[in-house]
Order: structure tokens, then C-alpha cells, then sequence
């Protein structure tokens, strides 16, 4: 019996010792409060430089397609964004006719999009409207799609290959 004593008040002290080492009646704690910064970018445009159209009797439609439009918006925000596209009138050096830029228009492509935005396309006249835009935008996000441009070529339009006129991309 003396031994089953010695063994049960081994174990009782074994435990207590153990409880009292694995928490100290006067333990310490402190906090120490995080911070990081995020930082916002900016929001930009860009296409490619050169737009070829093709050839198109007076009175027809002439169209080229611009690959790879893509705005990076990185202001790691909820704002969202839009996109126009204005065109100058078609002038030649080497005739006296115009194209006019009200007789442009643009339709764009579902946009491939990278982060959190709803982009969503738009058919316009060169002088109206945005031809994409993006809501639902949490952080950065970027797209990208092809913009088709038609040209109707006036009826009295004179024959010239130089034809050029200047298309202007701009977010907001």
C-alpha cells in the first residue's frame, strides 16, 4: 500500500509541477500593431501605332481592325473606367476631298480581362460615346480587345492612296 501511496502522490506532484511550469501565474504579453502601405499606380492607354485600312471604292465601306487596344488600370481602387475613341477628318495631300470623321465608326470586342472588372463593349460613331467601359472594379485590372473601324467612303470621294487621318484613344 505504501508503495501505491508514494506512486499516487509522485503523479499528483508530477502534474502539479507540470501545471504551475506550463502557465506562470504572472505571465507578460504585448501587441504590436502592423501597418503596410498600398500603393496606388496610375490608369493609362495604349494601342498600336498604325491602322490600315482597306481599299474601298467611293459609296462602300472601308475597315481595318486595331489588335491589342489594352488599358492597366493600377490605381488599386473601386473606380471604374472608360474608354472613347475620337478621329480626326481623312485628309490627301494629294487632293482637295475629305473623309469626315462623323462618317467613321467603331465596334470593339468583348475585352480579355486580367483582375476584377466587369468590362463591357460599345458600337459607336467616331463623334459619341465611350467604346469600352468598366464597372465592378476591385484593384488593378487590365484589358484588352481588338477595335474594328469602318469608313464609309463618300460617293464623291476622289481616288488617292493617301488618305490619313489621326485616332485618338482616351481613359477616364
Amino acid at each position: 500500500m505504501r508503495t501505491s501511496l508514494r506512486l499516487l502522490l509522485a503523479a499528483t506532484g508530477a502534474a502539479a509541477l507540470v501545471t504551475v511550469v506550463a502557465v506562470p501565474a504572472n505571465a507578460a504579453t504585448t501587441s504590436t500593431t502592423a501597418t503596410v502601405a498600398v500603393q496606388a499606380g496610375e490608369l493609362s492607354i495604349s494601342a498600336p501605332d498604325v491602322l490600315a485600312l482597306a481599299a474601298a471604292a467611293p459609296g462602300s465601306t472601308a475597315t481595318g481592325t486595331l489588335s491589342g487596344v489594352e488599358v492597366s488600370d493600377q490605381r488599386a481602387g473601386i473606380l471604374g473606367w472608360a474608354t472613347t475613341a475620337a478621329i480626326s477628318d481623312f485628309t490627301s495631300a494629294t487632293t482637295t476631298t475629305t473623309i469626315p470623321a462623323d462618317a467613321v465608326g467603331f465596334t470593339s470586342s468583348t475585352a480579355a480581362v486580367e483582375g476584377t472588372a466587369t468590362v463591357t463593349p460599345s458600337d459607336v460613331a467616331a463623334t459619341s460615346g465611350a467604346v469600352q467601359t468598366a464597372t465592378d472594379v476591385t484593384g488593378n485590372n487590365t484589358a484588352t480587345w481588338d477595335q474594328t473601324v469602318n469608313v464609309a467612303i463618300p460617293s464623291d470621294a476622289l481616288g488617292a492612296t493617301d488618305y490619313t487621318a489621326t485616332l485618338t484613344y482616351s481613359v477616364l
